[in-house]
């Protein structure tokens, strides 16, 4: 019967639920609920919610003979089957990045006042420093104050370039901001992981880079924002890829 093989799968997901879930806090007692309320679980929440129902009615529900009262269609089955397959392998990264290429990118040898006043216009507060293809540092609102709180009466005018900032440039040099490197196969699951992560006190992760090997020394495929990994961004990032597959 279609109702056996439905269970099966169900407990398959929750397996794999509670070990994606296993040391973190979470809200819910259940593990599929706690998956309903993350955004990874959106291109296959309707179907899993249709699912829940289904097996809450066969498991706490059965005819005067003891059967099952429903029977899941073979579309249903099929369904499941591809809700255990998108949670075995979650969505990379790289789907919701913005690409290196759409990323507001400076030079050392740009002009500083220009790019502060692109980075308004665009609503950035980051903007990556490369060397050709690679990101030697992160420009930011937070270099400018710290260059003015370390060098009180030093003025920054149109011809200031970027290359002034130079000490401050490194990804290590943003107190109390933090950036980190991940290579190009991380999952959205890595990258979320890293945002929820607790740095210390007064810390927290800015931004994530990505490239090949996850350093510094290969060109930069994209950068990655709290608000691409746990935002409306994501969500639509990943729903989109699910609907190509």
């Amino acid at each position: 019967m279609r109702s056996a093989s439905f269970v099966e799968l169900y407990r398959v997901i929750e397996t794999l639920l509670e070990k994606k879930f296993i040391g973190r806090s979470r809200r819910h007692t259940s593990a599929v609920m706690e998956y309903l309320n993350d955004p990874e679980s959106r291109p296959v929440r309707d179907d899993l919610e249709v699912a829940r129902e289904i097996r809450n009615l066969i498991m706490h529900n059965a005819d005067t003979d003891g059967l099952a009262v429903v029977e899941p269609s073979a579309a249903t089955l099929a369904a499941l089957e591809r809700i255990v397959e998108y949670i075995r392998k979650p969505p990379l990264a790289l789907l919701f990045a913005t690409p290196a290429d759409q990323l507001l990118r400076a030079q050392r040898n740009d002009l500083a006042v220009p790019l502060m006043r692109a980075m308004s216009k665009r609503g950035f507060s980051h903007a990556p420093v490369l060397e050709g293809d690679s990101l030697v540092g992160v420009f930011s609102v937070g270099t400018i104050f710290s260059y003015i709180t370390a060098n009180p009466g030093r003025v920054i005018d149109e011809s200031t370039r970027v290359s002034l900032f130079n000490e401050l440039l490194p990804i290590d040099s943003h107190e109390p901001e933090q950036f980190r490197f991940m290579d190009g196969h991380a999952t959205y699951e890595d990258i979320k992981q890293a945002f929820e992560e607790r740095l210390g006190r007064n810390h927290r992760l800015a931004a994530v880079f990505l490239t090949d090997t996850g350093d510094g020394a290969h060109p930069l495929l994209g950068m990655i924002t709290p608000w691409d990994a746990l935002g409306k961004r994501a969500v639509s990032a990943v729903a989109e890829n699910a609907a190509d597959k």
